[in-house]
């Protein structure tokens, strides 16, 4: 991950949804269980579709035919959550390419930063399962939308 993703702060993040660590999701050392940030990543995709007024990402790309799927997953572990703190998941898109996006979800507790993660997603044609070109309109909507202008590339 690059260390760009990491001086994001929380304050540039559009889509924030605060949760409290359930006593489910800890493990034996009394801290979030690793592949538990990946829950809580993708409550930050649905927070981010929800947000752009979309709901959930499957039904906004089926309108063009198309779908998302995740391909490459990095996950950087700065500090632990621990038991019944209140976390903050924020999600922004911060890059395009030409038949993909990336997501850049960061988890925090007030203002430190706990938790980078990265999802890769490829646009694809529900009929082939080949990458296509993502729609234009979603590009400029999320523009639109962002406090940081997704790169390019």
């Amino acid at each position: 991950m690059t260390d760009a993703r990491s001086t994001v702060p929380l304050a540039d993040f559009r889509v924030q949804e605060r949760v409290r660590v359930r006593f489910n999701e800890i493990d034996g050392q009394n801290i979030v269980f690793n592949a538990n940030y990946l829950v809580y990543a993708d409550i930050g995709v649905t927070e981010y579709f929800r947000a752009l007024g979309e709901g959930q990402p499957g039904p906004y790309f089926h309108q063009y035919g198309t779908d998302i799927r995740e391909t490459h997953c990095e996950i950087d572990y700065h500090a632990p959550a621990r038991l019944d703190e209140l976390i903050t998941i924020a999600a922004r898109i911060s890059r395009f390419g030409r038949t993909s996006f990336t997501l850049h979800c960061g988890i925090f507790r007030e203002n430190e930063r706990l938790t980078d993660i990265e999802i890769s997603y490829a646009h694809l044609d529900t009929d082939s399962g080949q990458p296509t070109p993502l729609p234009g309109s979603f590009i400029a909507e999320v523009r639109r939308f962002e406090a940081r202008t997704p790169t390019q590339g």
